[in-house]
């Protein structure tokens, strides 16, 4: 994938996705180029959080807890890809589209790209504008579920394929949820 396309994959079904269906990269090749190297990226703006931002809101809290909220946020990242993509795979079985499981892995690793990314605003300082970004961050991996679904899983119908991408963002902000829970239950617990 060239990652200067990224951008158009927000906004066309065919900008970077016809790139990505072309090279039909591996499970692995797509673990190993994208998913892990930018799952690594909030981890690590999570520990830079504990002298900034994380330090007003968990106050007192031990730089262990901040080191161990980050592995465990990692390790629930890790864990979370696969799944979304197990979603996103049933929800276009369900309206009678591919069941191709690369495919789905594809949309699950390129989906959470603005969320990964969207970690970097805790070097903002300020609460609004990481939960502005975040906010915006959710949008952007629904554009991207909604236009990966259509052009690699072949979800022909504009219904169809925002049904699946509105399934797969309900779960995936649960799943959100759920790894932000992870990440503050040590700071909570200390």
């Amino acid at each position: 994938m060239n990652l200067m396309q990224y951008p158009m994959m927000l906004f066309s079904t065919h900008g970077g996705w016809d790139d990505v269906q072309r090279r039909h990269p591996s499970q692995r090749k797509l673990f190993l180029m994208l998913v892990l190297p930018l799952s690594i990226l909030p981890p690590v703006m999570i520990l830079q959080a504990a002298s900034g931002v994380g330090a007003q809101v968990f106050p007192g809290a031990p730089f262990s807890a901040w080191i161990l909220g980050a592995l465990l946020f990692f390790i629930a990242e890790q864990i979370s890809v696969p799944l979304m993509a197990g979603v996103i795979r049933r929800g276009c079985v369900a309206k009678g589209a591919s069941g191709d499981l690369a495919g789905a892995y594809a949309v699950a690793g390129i989906a959470p790209v603005p969320l990964w990314l969207s970690s970097l605003a805790l070097l903002a300082g300020q609460i609004w504008v990481v939960v502005l970004i975040a906010f915006a961050a959710l949008l952007a991996s629904g554009v991207l579920i909604h236009h990966g679904v259509e052009r690699l899983l072949g979800v022909e119908e504009e219904v169809n394929a925002s049904d699946v991408a509105v399934q797969v963002i309900s779960l995936g902000v649960l799943a959100w949820g759920a790894l932000v829970l992870v990440a503050a239950a040590p700071l909570l617990l200390s």
